[in-house]
C-alpha cells in the first residue's frame, strides 16, 4: 500500500492500520467489515401500501409517511465518517 498523502510506501500495524513510511505524518486506519444493506418490506403506516426500504428505514412514494431513521435495523455511519468506497457531496 502506498501513503495517501505524499505517495511513499506505507507499512501495516498489527492493529491493520497502515502508516507513512516516509513519516510525513499520514495514517489509515484498517476499514471495518462492509455491511451490506438489506432490501426489507413492510406495511406503509400512513396508506397501508407495500413499501421496500433499506435496513428497515422506508419512505411511501404514494402518501409520503416515512418512518423515523433510528428504526433501522442497522446503526446509520457517524457524520463526516462515511464508509469507503461511497460517494459523498464534499
Amino acid at each position: 500500500m502506498t501513503c495517501g498523502n505524499c505517495g511513499a510506501a506505507a507499512t501495516q500495524g498489527p492493529d491493520g492500520s497502515w502508516t507513512c513510511s516516509n513519516q510525513c505524518g499520514w495514517s489509515s486506519t484498517a476499514p471495518g467489515p462492509a455491511l451490506t444493506p438489506e432490501i426489507t418490506t413492510t406495511r406503509c403506516r400512513g396508506c397501508d401500501a407495500e413499501i421496500h426500504g433499506l435496513n428497515g428505514r422506508y419512505a411511501c412514494g404514494l402518501c409520503g409517511w416515512s418512518n423515523h431513521w433510528d428504526e433501522g435495523h442497522q446503526p446509520l455511519p457517524a457524520a463526516g465518517n462515511p464508509p469507503r468506497g461511497t460517494n459523498s457531496l464534499q
